[in-house]
């Protein structure tokens, strides 16, 4: 056999070894796990929000808590108004405002782009912001805790770029998110509280 060849297959197989994923570390499997069941135990946070790209660009303060089959998230400073409660559930969103109009509908990205002139995957960002992959096919890359760094999900990239100590593991304090037609949405993080245990 010559040595060519010989050569070329070695680069081949150097080149699967390269491209193999590697394994989570065991502290990272295991914090990923802990992340997982939050998807079913109560939780809030509050902290700032900035999106640019559709029709306007604004920031205020979030306040999101999430339930047993119910998202609520409280926006206030946007629209420049005192405050808007946004309730997400299986296959309805309804927004309140604080002159007390309500919009309900049954296509929950649809009303978002109404209101906001961008679209928000609500449903998927509940996984996100957790620093979990929603349901589906996603492209991920970890950092060296086995965390995720970078997701790609849904036409929409996530970048997480910090995380914070919580009850018994570490959570997202701080992300970036890319979305169709230039949308960037920013998150910041202030204070975690999982149950009774608060960060």
């Amino acid at each position: 056999m010559s040595r060519i060849p010989l050569l070329l297959l070695l680069l081949a197989l150097a080149g699967c070894a390269a491209w193999r994923k590697p394994p989570l570390p065991a502290a990272g499997e295991a914090e990923r796990r802990w992340r997982s069941g939050l998807i079913e135990r109560p939780w809030q946070l509050q902290g700032r929000i900035g999106v640019s790209g559709g029709r306007d660009s604004w920031h205020g303060h979030l306040r999101w808590e999430h339930g047993q089959g119910l998202d609520r998230l409280v926006l206030s400073g946007p629209f420049g108004q005192g405050g808007v409660v946004v309730e997400v559930g299986s296959g309805w969103i309804r927004l309140r405002y604080p002159d007390g109009r309500i919009l309900e509908s049954a296509e929950p990205d649809r009303l978002l782009r109404q209101v906001l002139g961008v679209v928000v995957p609500l449903a998927a960002l509940r996984y996100w912001v957790l620093g979990l992959t929603a349901p589906g096919p996603a492209a991920v890359e970890h950092d060296l805790a086995g965390r995720l760094q970078r997701l790609r999900q849904q036409g929409w990239e996530v970048g997480y770029l910090a995380y914070g100590a919580v009850a018994a593991g570490a959570l997202p304090t701080k992300l970036q998110l890319l979305g169709p037609d230039g949308v960037r949405v920013k998150l910041l993080i202030d204070r975690w509280e999982i149950d009774r245990d608060r960060t």
